[in-house]
């Protein structure tokens, strides 16, 4: 008994000793006591999502569908902190619905594919410890694509962590056959061939994205993420632009191009990034 106890307490000593802080990367005062964000009011939608290159980076980044509708535009995700999401049973406002999300608008793929191109949202994130989201869909099931790069990339330079989706009768890898889902440890996934993963260590940048893989409407209705880095303060070394980073232009759909033509054009450089137009 006395060597059991011993070697409890050892196992403990070394947990204690090899533990790390972590710091929820959105402002507490807005989350649950469990830590998540609900996008409920539109003042915490306006403090934390946007797009991409307008003034410094939102927190979560929105991202069009990536392939043109019958206008010849992107459709786009929108903002509603008083809808109602789906229960379990996919009724919407039934027992148990969420209120407020960010609606991803659908894929073109309506039964889903192996290249979600819906809707989605980004996170350029100084390391990750935990990621997790709530989703709810009418759709019979939730399928999505889970994408990400160490580092921080655009989106067309993320490579595939898992997709989520179903074809005809054949269901492969299915998230969930519930009109409503809380997806936890998210960062755990791993891509079984190339062991691509969002979980990273302390000052280890990583993206991570998410887009929709259905036809229909996906909400997500709220999101827990902490990271190892405190990003409370103003500044954080290795996360502030290096001005002597290449300057790289992208189009509005997130796509890298030359930036030589005329148009409106995201110009990032470092982690600074600015919209310029080029006449």
């Amino acid at each position: 008994m006395k060597k059991t106890l011993l070697t409890f307490a050892a196992l403990a000593a070394f947990t204690a000793a090899n533990a790390q802080q972590t710091y929820n990367y959105f402002d507490p005062a807005d989350c649950d006591a469990d830590g998540w964000l609900w996008f409920d009011t539109q003042e915490k939608l306006d403090k934390y999502v946007g797009w991409q290159g307008i003034g410094e980076d939102p927190k979560i980044m929105l991202q069009t569908a990536d392939f043109e509708n019958a206008d010849m535009g992107f459709d786009e995700p929108y903002l509603d902190p008083d809808i109602r999401g789906f229960n379990v049973d996919h009724v919407q406002g039934g027992d148990g619905a969420w209120t407020g999300a960010i609606v991803l608008c659908g894929s073109k793929n309506a039964t889903g594919s192996d290249s979600p191109n819906g809707g989605g949202i980004m996170l350029h994130l100084p390391d990750l410890a935990e990621f997790g989201l709530k989703l709810s869909t009418e759709s019979d099931y939730i399928c999505l694509g889970l994408k990400g790069s160490k580092g921080w990339v655009e989106p067309v330079d993320c490579g595939v962590i898992q997709t989520y989706y179903r074809m005809g009768f054949f269901v492969k890898n299915q998230l969930s056959d519930l009109g409503q889902f809380t997806w936890n440890n998210i960062q755990d996934v791993k891509n079984a061939n190339t062991n691509l993963q969002l979980a990273s260590p302390a000052g280890e940048k990583v993206t991570a994205l998410i887009r929709n893989n259905r036809g229909d409407e996906l909400l997500v209705q709220a999101i827990k993420v902490f990271t190892y880095t405190d990003m409370s303060g103003a500044a954080v070394d290795g996360i502030e632009a290096d001005d002597n980073a290449p300057v790289e232009y992208y189009n509005l759909q997130g796509m890298k191009v030359k930036g030589d033509e005329p148009g409106i054009y995201v110009r990032r450089q470092g982690a600074k990034t600015s919209k310029v137009i080029v006449k």
